[in-house]
């Protein structure tokens, strides 16, 4: 799958505050995580994280259940022969800072004359303040945002111009639209990720998501920014914790035992 598939240009959208996203209200739904991997034949999971050793990632990705069934939506969408891949979802803190401060790191290593200040700003165009406060939490944390890409049904990536997590501008989502609305020509390669990331943001936002503009392979649904951008009165979901182990929530008055294996408030 190496040419271009023909979907819309990204358009221009919101790209609010992490004040004004925090500014939403949320009123929990109580809608449980789920792991992402049961629909292996339709969506691959591949944490990240988990692979990279990082502090508390988990070797399966979670999600409350309107996104499984909406990333059932968007891939159905997907070309024959084309489908997503899920690099991250739901968060641990832990999981959160040691992202944040690895982001921090690399990008005060790039810019040595930026004060901790700026690099702190910085930092936060790629990831998320660590919170699990319940008025403001991080996206992740809530199990309502989700990292993805493509892959063909015979293994190979597709191309997107910058690879997940690289913290720079070309990572942007319009990154290519707004090189092209300066006039300047894009090479092949540069065309190929332009159309992929058209794909990719045509298919999600078609599902319900929201993109958050810094970020290709980053969409939301039920959060905050999801609500803001969507003009929401309130977000679905706030911070929500995974519970692998049945004994440490064990109650002899459990009505639902499904909880104690997906999530725990």
């Amino acid at each position: 799958m190496t040419q271009p598939i023909d979907s819309p240009p990204i358009p221009q959208t919101s790209s609010p505050s992490w004040e004004d996203v925090f500014g939403v209200e949320i009123r929990e739904s109580d809608e449980g995580l789920v792991p992402l991997s049961f629909a292996e034949s339709r969506i691959l999971v591949r944490p990240a994280y988990y692979s990279a050793g990082m502090d508390r990632a988990l070797p399966e990705c979670f999600a409350r259940n309107s996104i499984r069934r909406r990333l059932l939506e968007a891939g159905a969408l997907l070309p024959e022969g084309l489908r997503l891949v899920v690099l991250d979802s739901w968060r641990s803190k832990e999981t959160q800072v040691a992202l944040f401060n690895e982001c921090a790191s690399a990008l005060a290593k790039a810019y040595p004359d930026k004060d901790e200040k700026v690099i702190r700003e910085m930092t936060e165009e790629f990831v998320a303040p660590p919170s699990l406060e319940k008025s403001c939490p991080s996206p992740h944390a809530t199990g309502g945002a989700v990292d993805l890409t493509i892959a063909t049904t015979d293994g190979v990536p597709l191309f997107f111009g910058a690879p997940f997590d690289y913290p720079g501008p070309i990572s942007n989502t319009r990154y290519f639209e707004e090189c092209l609305e300066r006039g300047k020509e894009l090479d092949e390669r540069e065309k190929t990720a332009l159309g992929n990331r058209r794909l990719l943001y045509d298919v999600m936002v078609r599902a319900g998501f929201v993109n958050y503009h810094g970020e290709w392979w980053h969409f939301e649904y039920g959060t905050q920014r999801w609500a803001y951008v969507k003009n929401k009165p309130c977000a679905l979901y706030g911070p929500r914790n995974v519970v692998l182990n049945s004994f440490a929530v064990f109650s002899p008055s459990a009505d639902d035992i499904t909880t104690l294996v997906t999530a725990g408030g």
